[in-house]
């Protein structure tokens, strides 16, 4: 499947300065997009991979200057190189945001451009969302651990990989009740935000609260969001849809998932997205159980990011029962 341009390109020449491990060099920059840039004629190359600072001035605006750091995606001999902005200063981005709002032949599309721009790039944006992502997380963990973690040893769990384990997370129990409800619909949507996307999808049935809970938190800051369940094959009456909700081709979705072990429902659960035409931009997991999920999801091409890994869990509940005293 061909993946969409993440941010629209604009025809923007301007002579830079950039800094790599080379030293400093100069080139020409040919296009311009919030997620990145085109360096044509180099007077030298940087290596691929490696972070370089780009500065060039801004004619008719008291000769401001422009800072950003980017990494290299892509270095073409004799034409140039390609680079994603990695980090911008805020003066810096206020001028960036403001070309790229001009020149856009869509300035809504440049609107949500600039948004999900802010998540990755911007360090205020970046430090916020940390502290959101880490407090959140404190009052989540009491829920999992008080209602969701289940300890065996003498008859351990079937797992739906068929593996057995001492220790268990029954979700459920923590995503259908309302005061953690409402705490995993603000985590996911603290990720999901930035990520320019049109829905959130999940496999049915573990899936399906946490894709309310998002859409939940989304509609609280005004932002609409299609809500898709995936089920595990497709209805044998009816419409005969594997996917039900509003889904067309050429959306961006976020795949979620309450617990990620080998990663095969989530693997199924992408097929059937691509299939219908859908662009999975990342998949995120309430609990990763660290055994191979996360490589087989990243495998097909696709970011993964859990908020906790069963590492963590065990650790909490040791610390809670060394509290307790147990």
């Amino acid at each position: 499947m061909t993946e969409k341009r993440r941010f629209q390109r604009i025809p923007f020449r301007k002579q830079l300065a950039f800094k790599c491990v080379k030293g400093t060099h100069f080139g020409e920059l040919k296009d311009l997009a919030l997620g990145g840039a085109y360096i044509q004629n180099p007077t030298n190359y940087p290596y691929l991979r490696e972070t370089v600072e780009i500065a060039f001035y801004l004619e008719n605006a008291n000769n401001v200057v422009i800072f950003i750091k980017g990494e290299v995606l892509r270095v073409e001999e004799g034409k140039g190189f390609a680079v994603k902005f990695v980090e911008i200063d805020p003066k810096s981005f206020t001028h960036l945001k403001n070309i790229i709002y001009y020149n856009s032949p869509d300035p809504e599309v440049a609107k949500k451009e600039i948004y999900d721009f802010l998540g990755e790039c911007y360090p205020m944006f970046q430090t916020v969302k940390y502290l959101a992502v880490q407090s959140l997380k404190n009052e989540l963990i009491k829920y999992l651990l008080s209602r969701a973690f289940l300890y065996s040893p003498d008859k351990p769990f079937i797992l739906s990989s068929g593996k057995e384990s001492p220790y268990y997370l029954d979700c459920r129990k923590v995503t259908l009740y309302s005061p953690s409800f409402q705490l995993i619909g603000d985590l996911f949507w603290e990720e999901v935000r930035f990520s320019f996307v049109d829905g959130v999808a999940g496999m049915s049935i573990g899936a399906d609260p946490i894709v309310c809970a998002v859409l939940a938190s989304a509609i609280k800051e005004g932002v609409k969001l299609e809500g898709l369940l995936v089920r595990k094959e497709p209805k044998k009456y009816g419409t005969q849809k594997q996917i039900e909700g509003n889904i067309k081709p050429g959306m961006r979705v976020v795949l979620v998932e309450d617990v990620v072990t080998t990663g095969g429902s989530v693997l199924k659960a992408l097929s059937a997205l691509r299939e219908a035409g859908a662009q999975v931009v990342k998949v995120l997991a309430l609990v990763d159980r660290e055994e191979g999920g996360r490589a087989a999801i990243e495998g097909e091409g696709v970011p993964f990011h859990a908020f906790f890994t069963i590492e963590e869990i065990l650790s909490a509940n040791k610390a809670q029962k060394s509290i307790l005293g147990k």
